[in-house]
């Protein structure tokens, strides 16, 4: 049986390109005891993945020459392993292959009578729908009569908080490049209003859509952004650092807030976090989440490539912002 993977070549000087990665042909070697084949159906497109390619990454390091690190749903074709035999549903780290052998104790069995597993990716994800949720009701604690900014909001994590902060009450902005992503927040997202980044001061929007100012700012993006609304917040506002892909590129000389007193002026804070440091309230998460789906009050658009081979493009893409939603590849 044969696996093709795509493979880390070299570590990339600042903006990643398809050729530090490439796509390769092996054997897939035989089971030892407690461990699982499984034939991978979808691959989470996550922005961690570009950490990786950097030494002594926080998510951890893709060694040069293996498969590039990535998050993905698959069915078990084979079992050398108690808890899950043929035909189950299972998520993990299985990296970006067509065929991943793990040991049984990576993986998760999925429940997927209701929900196919790859929203297990998506809405339901741990990278996506559980991290939006950790940082806007573990967080951000945000409530009914809240402004609610965020950032990056057409993409995965930003679409589900939109989503989140609108379930609970709030009235959200969110922040995208283009109209059509902002015509995609506002008919199919829900969000109250938008800010198009790429027409003029975000700041200045802002300041006309809220002129009293935010409550809750969900950040994916940092740099200049995240100083525009710093500018805007009002007292008690609460920022939550989801994330920075502004910045991925440069971690060695990431640009931070230049207004962050304005933090201590306003009586505010700004808290950064990981969904792992949540997981004692994973099961909340994923029983209220899939609640929401199934009511039809939470969904999450999905852009799928097809084939291993498109696993570059697609991370290429993620950065470039040529999606909307949740950005997958299906081998």
């Amino acid at each position: 049986m044969k696996n093709r993977k795509v493979v880390l070549t070299g570590r990339p000087e600042g903006q990643i390109t398809a050729s530090n990665m490439s796509l390769v042909e092996e054997d897939v070697g035989e089971l030892g005891d407690g461990m699982v084949l499984v034939q991978v159906e979808h691959l989470s497109i996550d922005a961690f993945i570009r950490t990786t390619f950097d030494e002594a990454a926080f998510h951890g390091t893709a060694e040069v020459g293996n498969a590039v690190i990535a998050l993905g749903t698959g069915r078990v074709l084979d079992s050398r392993f108690d808890g899950l035999q043929q035909g189950d549903a299972v998520f993990g780290p299985v990296c970006a292959q067509e065929m991943a052998v793990l040991p049984g104790v990576m993986l998760q069995k999925l429940e997927d009578s209701q929900l196919p597993p790859r929203c297990y990716l998506g809405v339901l994800g741990l990278t996506t729908g559980m991290t939006a949720y950790a940082g806007m009701l573990k967080v951000a604690k945000v409530k009914a009569d809240d402004i609610v900014v965020v950032s990056a909001a057409a993409g995965a994590v930003g679409s589900c908080a939109c989503q989140i902060a609108k379930l609970q009450g709030a009235t959200v902005i969110g922040i995208a490049g283009g109209e059509d992503k902002g015509r995609f927040l506002r008919e199919e997202i829900g969000c109250d209003s938008t800010i198009d980044y790429k027409k003029g001061d975000v700041g200045d929007q802002l300041s006309a859509l809220a002129p009293e100012g935010v409550d809750v700012f969900f950040d994916n993006v940092g740099g200049q952004i995240l100083d525009d609304v710093l500018a805007n917040i009002r007292v008690g506002a609460r920022i939550v650092i989801c994330g920075a892909i502004s910045q991925y590129e440069r971690v060695g000389e990431v640009n931070g807030p230049s207004n962050y007193l304005k933090l201590a002026e306003r009586n505010a804070s700004m808290s950064g976090f990981t969904v792992n440091y949540y997981e004692q309230d994973f099961p909340e998460m994923q029983e209220n989440l899939s609640q929401w789906v199934i009511d039809g009050g939470l969904r999450l658009p999905e852009h799928i490539e097809e084939g291993i081979d498109q696993f570059p493009k697609a991370l290429l893409m993620l950065f470039s912002g040529g999606h909307k939603g949740k950005l997958m590849v299906a081998p």
